[in-house]
């Protein structure tokens, strides 16, 4: 079976990769989640919170880092400084707060969803996609599509989430460790 990994470079813009490969099984990173692949892997604190409040957890496969739900009574325990509110939705009494240096981002999430929760690993969307891939033992090949590296422009540049996404060079490095410890696997760059 193959697997796709959307990048985010614009060498895929205008490929219709679901009629080269109908079979294929599409994994998209962070704004991706607006073509709809059938798994969405985003590491990416900001990010995770504005995809859930976009409403696209709800009916589709999403794989999110540090996404643990918990009562939204902790809220009231909280120092209110930094506190960035992204939603509040229905009569959810669940809630995610995570942050980073600079904001603490609190979404309110409406249970059942189709998030499920991966390991934090110090690597890229675009790394544990492939990572998740691999270690799924359901591909015998995968194809990296739109990985245009260093220089690159992003087909999500201006969208809110992305104002400081540059390619980095520790991408092409984790992207390779992972292949060189999943060589039984075909690896094409599209």
């Amino acid at each position: 079976m193959v697997a796709i990994i959307l990048g985010n470079g614009e060498s895929r813009l205008g490929r219709d990769y679901r009629t080269e490969f109908p079979n294929a099984f599409v994994y998209g990173c962070n704004g991706a989640y607006k073509e709809s692949p059938d798994a969405l892997v985003c590491v990416d604190t900001y990010m995770q919170h504005l995809i859930y409040k976009s409403g696209y957890c709800k009916d589709n496969l999403c794989y999110f880092s540090e996404w643990d739900s918990m009562p939204s009574l902790v809220l009231d325990m909280m120092s209110s400084d930094f506190i960035i509110l992204m939603n509040k939705q229905g009569d959810s009494n669940e809630c995610v707060i995570s942050g980073n240096e600079d904001n603490t981002y609190v979404t309110w999430v409406d249970l059942p969803d189709k998030v499920i929760k991966i390991p934090e690993v110090d690597i890229s969307s675009g790394g544990n996609a492939l990572l998740h891939a691999c270690e799924s033992e359901r591909f015998n090949e995968i194809i990296l599509l739109g990985f245009d590296g260093m220089g690159a422009e992003n087909v999500y540049q201006n969208d809110e989430g992305y104002e400081r996404s540059t390619p980095r060079n520790e991408w092409v490095q984790e992207r390779n460790s992972i292949m060189e410890k999943h060589n039984h696997i075909k690896f094409r760059y599209l």
